[in-house]
């Protein structure tokens, strides 16, 4: 059951809409909720290659022509009646399990059927011929400019004045939230949806600084763990726990594979784009939590960690998004990046065009994962099509 209210306040510009659902009355036990937290929070899914409609095929940048991307293609002038196309989305996965660009598979359908282009990659880390055995290539700063590459070798977004939509999730939220800190996304986007995860400034506040936000501070201790050197190819630490926990459960068939995908972690503190809370005991650790989960002790964690146990903060600052059309969306059981009622109060206050705020309680954090994802594709497709109106 869901209620929708919208509001505008005299003299504001911006249209902020909120939906949520009724909570759910049963509840998990704590150590259920941590293991299904942590699962869907890596999608844990066999994905398909393709899907019927699409065309899938590589991609390589003629700016980084080491780089092959597998990525999948929907376009109305694909059909018979050839219709025009409205527009570009470029949809990005974040720590999503291999073929992830998949979990946007029946979201590029639906666009297809409303005439826009779509566009979708097994992002770096992720496509095997685009996936450099080297921390440093997981960099932020190299992974926005992955989303400029990819998008302008596909050529879709030139009738457009080079502009396009762009829907993320996790951490290709987070890089994406990265590229408009840089400059030059922000001018480039119509519209912007990043599902599971809040404006970045929100987010990273919460983990560092005068005003954290202590349940979001333990729901981040995990980061520690996979964030440790090498730590599913033989680091100091590893002792096969991220291996067993995180690695074997997405169907990698190498530890060095899945060690590409936790690079995003340091990557993303490492370009200043994200925050590290301090290594902090608490419920993290203890029975049912991620950081328990994931197995790595605190002790060894507080050892062998590369980054100051009292922290890292977020050095480069998104501030306000102005005049696109933005879609924060979250499930109410993510216990991994969380969706919290103050993260869309403070995300509200950082936008300033029209917002929406989709929170399913049900779902957790990936979304189109989910049960019944129709309400999220649904608020993708409004938020894009608002661009227009």
């Amino acid at each position: 059951i869901c209620a929708r209210n919208t509001s505008r306040a005299p003299g504001d510009q911006k249209h902020h809409t909120t939906v949520s659902t009724l909570r759910m009355a049963s509840r998990l036990t704590s150590g259920t909720v941590a293991a299904v937290a942590l699962i869907s929070s890596h999608a844990y899914t066999t994905y398909p290659d393709c899907a019927d409609g699409l065309e899938c095929k590589t991609l390589t940048p003629s700016d980084k022509p080491t780089l092959t991307f597998d990525c999948a293609f929907g376009s109305p002038k694909t059909d018979t009646n050839m219709r025009p196309t409205k527009g570009l989305v470029y949809l990005m996965h974040g720590n999503d399990d291999q073929k992830s660009k998949a979990m946007f598979f029946d979201t590029m359908l639906e666009l297809k059927a409303l005439g826009f282009d779509s566009l979708a990659c097994d992002a770096r880390g992720y496509s095997p011929n685009a996936s450099p055995y080297n921390a440093d290539a997981y960099h932020y700063d190299k992974l926005q400019s992955d989303i400029f590459s990819i998008v302008d070798e596909s050529g879709l977004s030139a009738p457009f004045d080079d502009k396009f939509h762009i829907v993320a999730h996790d951490q290709g939220a987070r890089v994406s939230w990265h590229g408009i800190a840089m400059g030059g996304l922000a001018e480039r986007l119509l519209s912007f949806a990043s599902l599971s995860i809040p404006h970045a400034d929100v987010f990273s506040d919460a983990l560092y600084g005068d005003d954290t936000n202590a349940e979001a501070v333990q729901a981040a201790q995990y980061w520690r763990q996979l964030m440790l050197p090498n730590s599913t190819t033989g680091g100091p630490a590893d002792n096969n726990e991220i291996w067993n926990s995180d690695c074997t459960p997405d169907n990698y068939d190498t530890k060095e594979n899945c060690q590409m995908s936790l690079w995003w972690y340091n990557g993303g503190v490492d370009s200043g784009a994200v925050a590290l809370p301090a290594l902090e005991w608490g419920s993290a650790w203890e029975t049912g939590g991620l950081a328990e989960y994931v197995g790595i002790p605190y002790d060894t964690v507080e050892e062998y960690t590369t980054y100051p146990t009292d922290g890292v903060a977020q050095s480069v600052k998104v501030g306000t998004l102005d005049d696109i059309p933005f879609l924060y969306a979250c499930g109410g059981q993510d216990t991994a990046d969380l969706c919290k009622d103050v993260f869309n109060t403070e995300t509200a206050a950082l936008i300033g065009g029209n917002y929406t705020y989709l929170r399913v309680d049900s779902c957790g954090h990936n979304v189109l994962g989910c049960s019944d994802p129709s309400q999220f594709i649904s608020a993708i497709v409004e938020n894009i099509e608002s661009a227009y109106t």
